[in-house]
């Protein structure tokens, strides 16, 4: 729309006409983003501008009925009959390539591009204004599994990656070649994992990190024109309203785009009505109907990443569990984090996500946290209105992290972890920065997650195992973190949830912690000293729990000196001899 994507499609005009410039230009984005509709905006300026020669476009489409915009195989034919159509000197040189090679159509796509393309374009290497070929939504061509002559996605894959690595090399060879591709797709790991993302190769934009206040202002634009662009409407619409729907877009032109037509689809005269049930109060969203063609999209995305290189049901459940994660995480998490969480190696995490990259943004360092979900529609569409195969229900999606921070939990809490050396000193400022991400997240989000579980009791055994073992791990942790006030609160909320007599170890530590307050202890000691004698009285469960490992430490120091790292229970030992003398002496 007019005054829409300006400087966007300023700079694309201007790569057009500038002759110094990457002969490829890439536009990415995630799913919603604008990018076909910037791309028939540069189609019509280009027609229209007399500076630039609009040799020809290929829109790809999956819902498209014609299988012709599914094949990436009739990509270059299709531009060169084109091209021949505006200009009898490239018809001719075509024609002769034609002659020479009449079955260049079933040859390898480096074939096709020399023979259709490179060669008979050298015919206008006297050209006086640039020319341009337009390919919009290349991660859009392929179909699902083979089905007569139709590619299956692998075959459509691996072409799309060819014909990309062909021209980035041709253009290499030959850049006197009078043209320019603007692609534009999703960030789809056969296409971004070419050269054409190379900034020494392509000129390179990803519209999602376009200054987002720019976006919303567009979309705003866009949505008050559609409001109010007759008088009638304008005593139906306010500027408020353009401003609302805006804000729920949240940098997404397809959801603009989408609301406008169901609030249309009535008619005007019903559009006021169907614009308040658009915006749904209880939701503070978009209302189930209106996103019905974003969910045929998330749908589309979800199939293709559960498929995969896994064909059975293991790709789907891997998918499902790292979604679970992303789903209900309170954190940014990382790769590594996520792996950890998820109990796999940090290489099948990438390549999950790598399938999920056009609705999740995936950091390119796999230690840097980032991960994010592309929409807040998109969690919406998971939890309520996918399928059934690949929906997560509100419980569901805190079963798999609930489980997963008791397990890290398990497995990294171990005795000094902030490697401090004295429980009477500050924590360093850095002491967090040896405390992997997974467990930082597993210690502070335990609760929250257990807690949204239909059936909390469930995970009591665990509880069990971890707190009678390792509860004052986990509690330096939180100190170290700055979060001991919060694991107090932490406490109080689960004491309530942890079943009695079935985790009896972990119920009684839990209620003699609730009762026990330390509101004005420093939270940047290491411990709270203060909480730990509390503990270690002779009528805590702490001090029943830990006898034996003291007994030990009394009378076999030297044995335990020699192999401490053998006894993991002898670390509480060490930890609370002294407290549990000071505790004797004061009971």
């Amino acid at each position: 729309m007019e005054g829409t994507r300006v400087k966007i499609l300023n700079d694309i005009i201007d790569w057009v006409k500038d002759q110094s410039a990457q002969k490829i230009f890439w536009l990415t984005g995630w799913a919603g983003t604008g990018k076909s509709a910037i791309a028939w905006t540069i189609c019509s300026r280009a027609a229209n501008d007399p500076e630039i020669f609009l040799g020809g476009s290929f829109f790809f489409s999956r819902s498209a009925s014609s299988a012709a915009q599914r094949d990436v195989r009739c990509l270059i034919p299709t531009l060169a009959q084109i091209l021949a159509r505006q200009s009898d000197l490239f018809s001719q040189a075509l024609a002769d390539e034609l002659t020479r090679d009449p079955d260049v159509l079933h040859k390898h796509i480096s074939v096709q591009i020399e023979k259709l393309l490179a060669k008979p374009l050298l015919a206008l290497a006297n050209f006086t204004v640039p020319i341009v070929l337009i390919i919009d939504a290349l991660d859009e061509c392929g179909d699902q599994p083979s089905r007569g002559g139709d590619l299956d996605d692998a075959s459509t894959h691996r072409i799309v990656s060819e014909m990309l690595e062909v021209l980035i090399a041709l253009f290499g060879t030959n850049s006197n070649l009078p043209v320019k591709f603007l692609v534009t797709s999703r960030p789809e790991t056969h296409i971004r994992d070419t050269p054409v993302s190379d900034h020494e190769f392509s000129k390179v934009l990803r519209l999602q990190t376009v200054d987002k206040k720019q976006v919303t202002a567009d979309i705003r634009l866009y949505i008050a024109t559609k409001l109010l662009s007759t008088r009638k409407l304008r005593t139906r619409f306010t500027e408020k309203d353009a401003d609302t729907l805006a804000q729920h877009c949240d940098g997404l032109f397809i959801v603009a785009t989408t609301a406008l037509k169901y609030t249309f689809e009535r008619g005007h005269d019903a559009a006021a009505a169907t614009f308040k049930t658009l915006l749904n109060a209880s939701q503070n969203g978009l209302s189930t109907d209106s996103m019905a063609p974003l969910d045929r999209m998330y749908t589309l995305i979800l199939e293709d990443a559960a498929r995969g290189d896994k064909p059975t049901g293991e790709g789907l459940a891997a998918m499902l569990q790292l979604l679970a994660v992303l789903m209900s995480t309170r954190m940014v998490l990382s790769v590594v984090a996520l792996a950890d969480l998820l109990d796999r190696p940090t290489e099948d995490t990438r390549a999950t996500l790598s399938r999920l990259h056009a609705v999740v943004h995936v950091p390119e360092d796999d230690g840097e946290p980032g991960l994010r979900t592309l929409h807040a529609s998109f969690g919406d569409y998971v939890s309520r209105r996918a399928p059934g195969h690949i929906r997560l229900s509100d419980s569901d999606s805190h079963e798999v992290p609930a489980r997963a921070t008791i397990r890290v939990m398990a497995e990294r809490l171990h005795f000094n972890i902030s490697q401090s050396r004295t429980s009477y000193e500050p924590n360093s400022p850095t002491a967090h920065s040896g405390i992997p991400l997974s467990l930082q997240y597993a210690c502070t989000q335990w609760v929250y997650h257990i807690s949204s579980l239909a059936d909390p009791s469930a995970l009591d055994g665990m509880l069990q195992d971890l707190f009678c073992e390792r509860f004052l791990f986990w509690l330096e942790v939180m100190s170290v973190l700055g979060q001991i006030q919060r694991a107090a609160a932490m406490l109080r909320f689960i004491g309530v949830t942890v079943c009695y007599p079935s985790a009896e170890c972990c119920y009684q530590l839990l209620m003699q912690a609730r009762r026990c307050e330390c509101p004005n202890y420093p939270s940047s000691f290491v411990m709270p000293t203060r909480l730990l004698r509390h503990l270690a009285r002779r009528s805590s469960r702490v001090h029943h729990t830990y006898t034996f490992q003291r007994f030990r430490l009394q009378t076999e120091t030297a044995q335990f000196t020699r192999h401490l790292s053998h006894y993991a229970s002898a670390w509480h030992a060490l930890m609370y001899l002294a407290l549990l003398r000071t505790a004797d002496d004061s009971s």
